[in-house]
């Protein structure tokens, strides 16, 4: 349905897909349409509730969180997040021996850091401190080659 009613060519309230991409892109409408569309069972679909979607979770939720993560990770010594940031970023604008460069940046900073901190010495919570970093960076490199290796 569409703003509580059924959808009908003879009520002309038909939704064209295709302008809703091109208004505001793939991803956004497939998260709303994940977001508020109950797969078995019938949606509703209103523009306005799309447009304060993506204004609240997409543009002002997760956007401002990015930036704002993004902005502590240049002034700290988080270098490497935001190197995944930048990938990300490469990823959306398909370039793509861009973005696997950064990935591969991620993979020798985690190394350095792995050198720089000779876990190896460590043991207890000393030790789990410097590992549980390394291995969510590990974590985060393989979902990033996904794209490329699968």
């Amino acid at each position: 349905s569409v703003d509580g009613q059924k959808i009908s060519k003879s009520l002309g309230n038909t939704i064209d897909p295709y302008a809703l991409i091109k208004k505001y892109g793939t991803d956004a409408l497939r998260y709303y349409l994940l977001r508020e569309i109950p797969a078995y069972d019938d949606g509703d679909f209103s523009e306005r509730r799309f447009k304060e979607l993506y204004n609240a979770d997409l543009a002002n939720g997760l956007g401002n969180l990015v930036a704002r993560v993004a902005k502590l990770a240049e002034n700290t010594q988080y270098a490497i997040h935001n190197t995944q940031f930048k990938e990300i970023k490469e990823l959306d604008e398909f370039r793509f021996n861009d973005s696997i460069s950064s990935i591969w940046e991620t993979i020798k900073t985690t190394d350095q850091y792995i050198n720089d901190k000779k876990p190896w010495t460590l043991s207890g919570e000393e030790l789990k401190k410097i590992l549980e970093p390394a291995i969510q960076n590990i974590r985060t490199i393989a979902t990033q080659l996904q794209p490329f290796l699968y």
